[in-house]
């Protein structure tokens, strides 16, 4: 059996590390991947923040170069200075304005062309004088960037400034052109290798890139675009065989959106192989290990539950069931003999039980006894002592005491409930107030009348509430009963206005109801039997409590845990 032990042992360990190597592994796997997209994506954003750098330059560059042209003198009075000049002044004037404008372009890479257009007299000079390069320059009334033709142009405009409340017509436009080129070739330096790419766009179209752009991706990009100046964003795309990280920046001034993304099923193929190796390995071993798993389980360990299962159903108080099934040599002889034991248990219960309800029976009988005859005493010599002067309290008394003798036949027909107990109780509060003057309440719910309840519980209190209670004490006169169901506990509470008793008497009193054995003599007898008795029906939880009442007197609480539950227990009775 121990052997067996530590093979079962053994199985729980190897299940174990074969869990614990798979989740180290895939929280290696895990780590190792995210930290190589991390990288990724931050070494990706490092590039971005470079390109978008060099944009700002270039960006800067073209809107100085407009407003130095556009707040130039030379260009402002040009107009009204031809006009004035001879045709030779007038050209050496124009050609002074156009090679200032191309020593512009020698000191830069990023401007493809300077042009300037005077509106009224549709006069334009430019490094390149072409009429396809006047065109864009027509439309213009404001300065910024705009794109037209594939081409991004910086346009400044004079008056450059504007008074408040007044806008003035322009009067000559200054046109900067990038080199669209020189931009593209920025993005070669926004991506990692040849799994990423880089482009731009521009009004949700793709304006320049360094090669084509699924359809699919560029759609989903634009879905997710956010206009954030000072961030750069990250977006993901999962398409049924790749997975991209997408990188944007938003360029405000040409409202223009910098993207790049990266496949990265590229870099994390060799940790995917390598995983892959892996699982197959621990596959493998999962396998061999369910394999000596299931013929360990089918040999042994399913024998040593099913001897577990029985010997549990032995413990639940099921001394019929036995093992059948199973018999292999290996445990022929240990089924065998639990099946003799659970036979020998089974006989030992049968005689217990019988021993135990017949000395049940005549403890029972012995506490009635006890009772009974302590109340018929007091009942005969009370009709004795007003039989000579009043017959009327005679033939009164007779009755109630011949109900409560039929009360005590009809325990054997097992028909007591709360309803009749206090009825029995009543009977004798009756027989007391035909004695002496006193008054008595009894307060029953309807809902809790039928509830079962064994007998002789009540009236034995209530005998002891005026005995020792209004007895002792001058004027008592009040006993009462309430009876109340609170969480499956019925509490009848007995109270009387007699003489009470000290916390200290208290005490000393429950000290003796918990006795195992019955007081010396008849005081307190009554009592004892009625804490015995609930205790043994209801369980430990139920019995007597006394407290001192607002009346000064004495409160006998009657606790019944669960009575519901012990209702199969009233047959007894």
């Amino acid at each position: 059996m121990i052997r067996k032990m530590y093979m079962k042992r053994f199985i729980y360990f190897f299940v174990f590390f074969l869990l614990l190597t798979l989740s180290l592994f895939f929280v290696m796997n895990r780590l190792s991947s995210k930290t190589l997209e991390e990288n990724l994506i931050v070494a990706s954003k490092n590039q971005l923040d470079y390109v978008k750098g060099i944009l700002d330059g270039i960006m800067y560059e073209a809107n100085m170069y407009g407003v130095q042209f556009a707040a130039d003198s030379d260009v402002r009075f040009y107009q009204s200075q031809v006009i004035e000049l001879s045709n030779y002044d007038s050209q050496m004037k124009k050609n002074d304005i156009v090679d200032r404008l191309r020593q512009t372009l020698l000191s830069s890479r990023s401007i493809e062309s300077i042009g300037i257009y005077w509106k009224s007299e549709e006069t334009f000079l430019s490094t390149n004088n072409t009429l396809e390069a006047r065109l864009p320059f027509k439309d213009v009334d404001q300065r910024g960037w705009q794109i037209v033709d594939d081409s991004l142009y910086y346009f400044a405009v004079y008056p450059y400034i504007q008074k408040p409340g007044k806008i003035e017509p322009a009067q000559y436009v200054v046109g900067v052109k990038l080199n669209t080129e020189y931009l593209k070739s920025l993005l070669k330096k926004a991506v990692n290798n040849d799994s990423s790419n880089a482009f731009f766009l521009f009004n949700d179209q793709q304006l320049w890139s360094q090669s084509e752009v699924d359809n699919d991706l560029l759609k989903a990009v634009t879905n997710m675009l956010a206009p954030q100046t000072e961030a750069t964003l990250k977006y993901d795309y999962h398409t049924n065989s790749d997975d991209y990280y997408v990188l944007s920046r938003y360029i405000e001034p040409i409202d223009t959106y910098l993207i790049t993304y990266t496949r990265t099923n590229d870099f994390l193929q060799p940790l995917d192989r390598s995983r892959k190796v892996f699982l197959v390995s621990i596959l493998a071993v999962l396998t061999l290990g369910l394999i000596v798993i299931f013929t360990f389980y089918r040999n042994y360990y399913r024998n040593i539950r099913l001897l577990e299962k029985k010997f549990l159903q032995v413990e639940q108080g099921n001394h019929n069931t036995r093992i059948t099934e199973n018999t292999d040599k290996e445990f022929y002889s240990l089924f065998r003999s639990f099946n003799h034991m659970v036979a020998e248990i089974q006989d030992l219960f049968v005689s217990l039980k019988t021993e135990t309800e017949l000395r049940r029976s005549a403890e029972l009988q012995q506490l009635q006894a006890q009772i009974n005859p302590h109340f018929l005493y007091n009942s005969l010599f009370f009709i004795m002592s007003v039989a000579q002067f009043s017959p009327d309290a005679v033939m009164r008394m007779s009755k109630h005491l011949a109900e409560y003798y039929r009360y005590l036949t009809k325990l054997d027909r097992h028909e007591v409930t709360l309803e009749s107990e206090l009825q029995f109780a009543e009977h004798f509060l009756i027989i007391m107030t035909l004695s002496k003057k006193m008054e008595y309440n009894i307060d029953l719910p309807p809902e809790l009348a039928s509830l079962p309840l064994m007998p002789l519980i009540i009236q034995p209190v209530v005998e002891n509430a005026i005995q020792h209670g209004i007895e002792g004490q001058q004027g008592a006169h009040r006993v009462t009963i309430d009876v109340k169901l609170e969480e499956d506990v019925i509490k009848i509470r007995v109270s009387d206005d007699g003489k009470g008793l000290t916390m200290d008497e208290i005490r000393i009193l429950e000290a003796r109801l918990e006795s195992s054995a019955s007081p010396e003599g008849t005081r307190g007898v009554g009592l004892w039997n009625v804490n015995q008795r609930l205790k043994n029906t209801y369980g430990e939880l139920s019995g007597l409590q006394f407290s001192t009442n607002e009346w000064g007197g004495l409160s006998v609480l009657l606790l019944i845990h669960n009575p519901a539950e012990k209702g199969e227990i009233l047959c007894d009775y």
